[in-house]
């Protein structure tokens, strides 16, 4: 089963993805942004949250979806949300598979043997899309100080603390916030979930390879929904996903065309037209989850077969959907 997702999503008021403190000022994490303008190119630099953020918050949301399903396969440091290089030093790619359902699922690398596996969930940046510019501004906070004797200071109190070390903790501090529509994509191989790159061999059960895969879709409700990101306890992003591509198939497929470009969704479909049409995908293998208006038309246009599509509400039920495959499709 290989899943394919592609999207936009609207975000207000987001400190998603920061580079840290310069002084008093926290800056949101930039990049160069290419834009097709008019026949001509143009380059801007604008606020970005990294594939890294969006896999962080993706593992994260797994644990929890695995454990209300009974899963037991989940290390001591993950259940921890401790997401470290792995330091169990076990003797293969087989047994971390086996021991971890996280890190079956994202990869790992232990340094000391040099095992890894790559991930099978892959992220791309979100970034502003290509009709939009993202816009930033900053707000400024003020942190708060006690007295030596542990106290909130009356307004007297503090302006004697003024000018003293103990007042650096009263300093007020600026931190940038950006909005805009931003596009993504997502790649997730579960095919491979439950059993090693190397080997058709499961070194799980079957019913916990179905659990597995079925939490990693599920997990991307909750990334798609805005439960990811730095920032979330006061900036906790205004996300509202507004379009979703999600395809299902049981053949090794291309990459969804990414949410940055303006004509992603066009480019989606005919890649799914031609692979249909060449009988490399075929109603019976692949499933394309949508939501409706504009994408669900514009998959139809293209002439991808109706019965591939599966027009949904939301972005969030688009993904469920084609999680409900899991049980018919994983062996």
């Amino acid at each position: 089963m290989y899943v394919r997702v592609s999207g936009r999503a609207l975000l207000n008021v987001h400190s998603a993805n920061a580079e840290g403190a310069v002084g008093a000022y926290i800056g949101l994490s930039r990049m160069s942004i290419v834009r097709r303008k008019e026949g001509a190119i143009e380059v801007t630099e604008e606020p970005v949250i990294s594939g890294n953020m969006l896999k962080h918050w993706h593992a994260l949301a797994l644990i929890p979806l695995l454990e209300s399903q009974g899963s037991s396969s989940i290390c001591d440091l993950c259940k921890q949300r401790v997401m470290f290089r792995s330091p169990h030093n076990l003797a293969s790619e087989f047994e971390y598979v086996k021991a971890c359902a996280i890190e079956d699922l994202h990869g790992f690398l232990d340094p000391r043997s040099n095992i890894r596996r790559e991930s099978l969930v892959k992220f791309s940046f979100m970034i502003p899309v290509e009709e939009h510019e993202a816009s930033v501004s900053a707000i400024t906070h003020n942190r708060v100080v006690l007295t030596p004797q542990g106290k909130v200071p009356t307004r007297k109190e503090a302006r004697e603390l003024w000018g003293r070390e103990e007042a650096a903790a009263m300093m007020v501090f600026k931190r940038e916030h950006a909005s805009g529509l931003y596009g993504f994509v997502c790649s997730m191989d579960l095919a491979y979930v439950g059993r090693s790159t190397q080997s058709p061999s499961l070194v799980v059960s079957r019913e916990e390879r179905k659990d597995r895969a079925r939490a990693a879709i599920l997990a991307l409700t909750h990334v798609i929904s805005g439960q990811m990101g730095a920032a979330q306890a006061r900036a906790l992003a205004a996300m509202k996903t507004t379009e979703l591509i999600c395809i299902a198939s049981k053949n090794p497929i291309p990459n969804a065309t990414h949410g940055f470009y303006n004509d992603y969704a066009e480019n989606t479909a005919y890649m799914l037209r031609s692979l249909s049409r060449s009988s490399i995908i075929s109603i019976e293998n692949t499933k394309v989850a949508v939501t409706e208006g504009r994408i669900h038309n514009t998959m139809l246009q293209a002439g991808v077969p109706d019965e591939m599509v599966v027009p949904t509400k939301s972005a969030e039920e688009a993904a469920i959907s084609i999680a409900e495959l899991v049980d018919k499709w994983l062996s």
